[in-house]
Order: structure tokens, then C-alpha cells, then sequence
């Protein structure tokens, strides 16, 4: 199996491998520096040494900690696969396949890796694995890249007749930005030259063959490309129905390393709701925020509301928090009212601005809202469902360029889910967050 001279290594590459994708799937951003994050009952610290565009990060010693935050144990590959087997069916509805009695977990891979000397669940294939280790310096990287789209991608792409999906992921996400990820970790190259190279011969080849335009340009124009999950997902299996040890990898969005941004978004336009509806913008005035500050503290520290939110916050928590709100850009705190009384909070945002622009490829003009029913009574009456569609139909029109409106509630919220469905929203796809698992929502312009 292993030596004793050779275990901590293998150990720690195995750890990385796993935190690397669990960052990934759930669309945690990485920096350089310090990271802590909880996946299920675990608590975990590393120091991030490399950060990537294509997800190949390098980390230091990955460490238990506790309660107050000090490393108490080095992250077992074990412990790690486990914590996240677990946390992955938590995020999962328990009728999800992932839950299923006979679906396996990360460690029924990792039992068998261990005599296998492999270690990472979703690995690239022999040829790819060489390429990353035995290219040593920049320009030997440059070569390989050319050759490669000359080669092996213009050859396929030309002659791909599957969908978009199937083919970044099997022509370009776990090929060449797989590699090029690995020699950035390495030291080899700096990923953005790589990179840049790539859009370069891309666009060349859109250029020069039209019939693979549609492709190449999905590849260079969206934010974000199709690429494969091992660790979370709801449809998720590692055993097949022989009982054999066999992780199925399901399909999810990863932001786009190629993507060069996208124009800048606009504001977020207050919508006009008709119906006996109204909607204005959070007041925070005075010492202590005044009125609407304490009325958005009652409602989140509301049972039926801090249950979903998560945010049962002191009131200077919130006062701090809607007071921020209104002096950025990223979304516009509301309260919302149904015949003249007050009966909902409301954010409004772009999804650019967003952590759901990691998750989907957006438009700059897609706009994104959370919403509570704060008050009690309101709840089970079909309130929030008219007054999603009211706000829908409303942000469409205050922003005639906006084609979609998007949100993402906790799958295990079966109620807003619902609620969003009555309205109009249809559910495209499950999304993994920091922390759950939403249903990605979407109400399309007519």
C-alpha cells in the first residue's frame, strides 16, 4: 500500500485534492493567505500559498481546529472525505440520490485509492498527468499549448457533434485548463500567460473555422463553463448498482478562466408594484438606524424567518449591515408593504455583483432578489407568491434590457421553492454555496 517514508506526502496530496474540489463545487472564493471554512462538523484552517484561476490551488498543512480556532490536528484524508460526505447529504434533500441507502461516499473511494496510490477522485488521464509533470519551463508550456490546439482540440472541436456541455467539459475543463492549472501550482508558468495564450488560438480558430464559432465563442463569452463535481451534488453516487466502487461525476458551472468580464452592470432600479403593493428602500437614520432598521431586526430574528436566513443578528448587527448595503453597489435593501401595512423585507441586487455570478453564466443586466415574509400572519396565503411575480413582472419592466430575474433558495426550503414556482420562476438546477445548497431560480421575460 504505502511506506512509512511516503504516507505524509501522499496524505496531504490526498487532503488538497479533496478541499480543492469541495471549494469548487460549493463556489467558495480563494485567496492567498489564510483560509478557514466548516464542512459539516468539521472546522478547518490552511494557508492558501498559490491561488488559481482554473481552481488548482496550493495549500499548506491543512489542520482540525477548534472552537476557537486553533489547529488541534492535521486533516486526515479520511476525516476530510467523511466530513464531506456528510455535509453533502445534509445539503441534499433526503430523497436525493446522494442519500440513498446504497449510493456509497467519498470514503468508499478513498479505501480503494489508498492501494492504488491515486489521489485525487476526479483525475485527468495518464497522457494529461505527464504533460503536467515533465513540461518545466514557460516556453516548453507554450509549445505543448500550441501544439495541443492544433492537434488534439481543433480536430475535435471540428468535429464535435454532442452538446456545449459534454464537450468543455471533455475538450477543455478537464483538459487543458486542467493542465494549465497544474504547471501554474507547479511554479512552471504563470496560469494568466498560459491562459491568454489559449484565448489567442480560441479565438484564431473561431476565426478561421465558422462551422466551430458557436463553441469556441461560449468558451471565450460566458462566465462560466461546464465542469465536473466528485463531492457535492444531489444526484451524486459512488457505488453502481453491482455494488462496485464507481463515482458517477455530475455536471455543475465553475467560473470561466478564460472569460475577460463582462460590461459594466448597471444600478438596481426600484421597481413599481401595482395591486396594493408598494416597495421602498430601507430608511436608516439616527443613532440606533431608526425604524425600519428595528422592523428588518424583528422580522429576522422571527422564528419562521431566522430559520432560512440564518441571520438572527443583534440590532446594531443590522443597522450595520443595511447601512452598508445602501452605500455599495451590490444590492438595495426593501420593505415592502400590502395595503398600507408593512408585511416584507426585500433585497434586490445584480447577480455581476453577486456570489451567484460564480454559479451561472449571467447577463450584466440579470437581477437577483431575496425575500421574507416578516410578518407571521402573512405566512401560507399566497402572499409571497404574488408578490414574487409582482416584483418580477416589476423589475422587467424598470430595466428593459433585463431578460432574466433570478434567486436561489435553500433547497431544503420547500415553501419559498414553491413560492417561487407559483410565480413563475422555473427551477433550472441545483447550485452548491458556501453553506447550502440552492435551487437556482429563474423568471424569464416573456
Amino acid at each position: 500500500m504505502t511506506s512509512g517514508v511516503d504516507l505524509p506526502g501522499q496524505s496531504h496530496q490526498r487532503a488538497s485534492a479533496l478541499l480543492r474540489r469541495w471549494l469548487a463545487e460549493t463556489h467558495t472564493p480563494v485567496v492567498e493567505g489564510p483560509l478557514r471554512l466548516t464542512v459539516g462538523a468539521l472546522r478547518l484552517g490552511t494557508e492558501v500559498g498559490y491561488s488559481s484561476p482554473t481552481g488548482a490551488h496550493g495549500f499548506g498543512t491543512i489542520h482540525v481546529l477548534d472552537d476557537s480556532g486553533e489547529p488541534v490536528a492535521v486533516a486526515d484524508p479520511a476525516l476530510l472525505a467523511a466530513a464531506c460526505s456528510a455535509d453533502a447529504r445534509a445539503r441534499a434533500l433526503p430523497d436525493a440520490p446522494i442519500n440513498s441507502a446504497d449510493a456509497g461516499s467519498p470514503v468508499d473511494w478513498l479505501m480503494r485509492a489508498l492501494p492504488r496510490r491515486e489521489f485525487d477522485p476526479l483525475a485527468l488521464s495518464e497522457e494529461l498527468v505527464a504533460v503536467a509533470r515533465s513540461v518545466s519551463d514557460a516556453d516548453e508550456a507554450r509549445r505543448w499549448l500550441a501544439a495541443h490546439v492544433e492537434g488534439r482540440l481543433l480536430p475535435a472541436v471540428l468535429g464535435w457533434e454532442g452538446d456545449v456541455a459534454a464537450a468543455t467539459v471533455e475538450l477543455l475543463t478537464r483538459g487543458p485548463l486542467a493542465v494549465i492549472g497544474l504547471l501554474g501550482r507547479r511554479g512552471v508558468v504563470h496560469e494568466g500567460d498560459l491562459l491568454a495564450e489559449l484565448r489567442k488560438w480560441l479565438g484564431g480558430v473561431a476565426e478561421a473555422h465558422p462551422g466551430s464559432a458557436s463553441l469556441v465563442e461560449h468558451w471565450l463569452a460566458s462566465s462560466t463553463l461546464t465542469d465536473l463535481a466528485v463531492l457535492n451534488g444531489s444526484d451524486l453516487r459512488y457505488r453502481s448498482n453491482t455494488g462496485e466502487v464507481q463515482i458517477q461525476p455530475v455536471r455543475f458551472e465553475a467560473p470561466n478562466p478564460l472569460w475577460s468580464g463582462a460590461a459594466e452592470a448597471p444600478g438596481v432600479p426600484i421597481p413599481v408594484l401595482g395591486g396594493g403593493w408598494s416597495l421602498r428602500p430601507v430608511e436608516v437614520v439616527g443613532s440606533d438606524g431608526g425604524p425600519d432598521v428595528a422592523l428588518v431586526h424583528r422580522w429576522m430574528n422571527a422564528e419562521h424567518v431566522a430559520v432560512n436566513w440564518n441571520q438572527a443578528w443583534p440590532v446594531a448587527q443590522w443597522h450595520e449591515e443595511l447601512a452598508g448595503q445602501l452605500g455599495g453597489q451590490h444590492s438595495v435593501p426593501c420593505i415592502v408593504g400590502l395595503d398600507g401595512r408593512d408585511v416584507a423585507y426585500l433585497e434586490l441586487y445584480r447577480v455581476q455583483r453577486d456570489k451567484l455570478a460564480r454559479c451561472y453564466s449571467h447577463d450584466p443586466h440579470d437581477l437577483g432578489v431575496h425575500i421574507a415574509i416578516g410578518e407571521p400572519d402573512a405566512i401560507g396565503r399566497g402572499v409571497g407568491s404574488a408578490l414574487l411575480r409582482a416584483v418580477a413582472d416589476g423589475l422587467l419592466d424598470a430595466d428593459r434590457d433585463c431578460r432574466r430575474v433570478v434567486a436561489e433558495p435553500n433547497v431544503h426550503n420547500g415553501a419559498s421553492v414553491g413560492a417561487f414556482g407559483k410565480a413563475g420562476f422555473s427551477r433550472s438546477g441545483e447550485i452548491g454555496l458556501p453553506g447550502k445548497n440552492s435551487a437556482l431560480m429563474i423568471f424569464e421575460r416573456g
